[in-house]
């Protein structure tokens, strides 16, 4: 639903922010009956922390799509209304964003406490119709990382053209304090070791545009790519550990739909 280093979480977040729009696509065949995605992805999305050593992985992708449970790359979902022209759903999600002191090169930044990835759960919406679909998600975070909240809304519109679907994308991303400031924020005790400034964050909001390409090589080959740009608010951009003011994500993938 919603799409914010690229170990194994930066992987997740590049899936979550990418929307692994082949599940969206399987979706009018799971109206009818359960259908289980399986394939191989690549996706990279740098950090914006100071001198971050990102990486590239392989990514194995398993989604399924029933009457009322899905799976769709890192998100779980339950339907309370659907299939139809709305869908509402109970998800749960990790949000990918995690900090390694032992990942950056920056010699300040390596005395910083870690952070970890944290779990969302909330509701999700979308909507379908001729002029494109809505979506909107609001969740809180409940691993115990300050209990943030974030709130997603997008639109998009897809254009078929044969055997390829072009869904280009636009939406906004808010993510609260609590949430900002457990992966940007500089506690005095941090400050104190690494000799940055203390830091809290507030909460802030992240316009982005992207755009999924589908692409049926056969009846249950699918190949799918996707790229999104971000712009970072203030509250983020502004902390000592950030040295950018954008994030770019991109995708790529080989599946087999049955």
């Amino acid at each position: 639903m919603l799409l914010n280093s690229l170990r194994l979480p930066g992987l997740l977040a590049a899936c979550l922010l990418l929307g692994l729009p082949l599940s969206a696509q399987a979706q009018s065949a799971a109206e009818q009956k359960p259908t289980w995605t399986l394939g191989i992805a690549a996706a990279w999305s740098p950090s914006p922390y100071r001198d971050y050593d990102n990486k590239a992985w392989p990514l194995p992708l398993v989604s399924y799509e029933g009457k009322s449970f899905y799976v769709r790359g890192a998100t779980i979902g339950y339907k309370l209304l659907g299939p139809g022209a709305d869908e509402l759903s109970l998800i749960v999600s990790p949000l990918g964003n995690r900090f390694r002191h032992d990942d950056t090169n920056d010699p300040r930044l390596r005395r910083l406490s870690d952070r970890d990835i944290s779990g969302l759960a909330g509701i999700a919406w979308r909507h379908r119709a001729d002029w494109g679909q809505v979506q909107a998600s609001a969740q809180k975070e409940f691993t115990g990382h300050g209990g943030g909240t974030a709130l997603d809304l997008s639109y998009g519109y897809p254009i078929t053209q044969g055997s390829l679907t072009l869904t280009p994308t636009v939406g906004v991303n808010y993510s609260n304090s609590a949430l900002n400031n457990y992966y940007y924020g500089i506690s005095a005790r941090d400050a104190l070791r690494s000799g940055l400034d203390t830091y809290r964050a507030g909460g802030g909001s992240s316009p982005y545009l992207g755009i999924n390409a589908i692409y049926r090589l056969s009846h249950t080959w699918v190949a799918s790519a996707g790229l999104r740009y971000a712009l970072l608010p203030n509250a983020v951009k502004d902390s000592p550990m950030v040295d950018a003011s954008q994030t770019s994500s991109y995708f790529l993938s080989l599946s087999y739909v049955f």
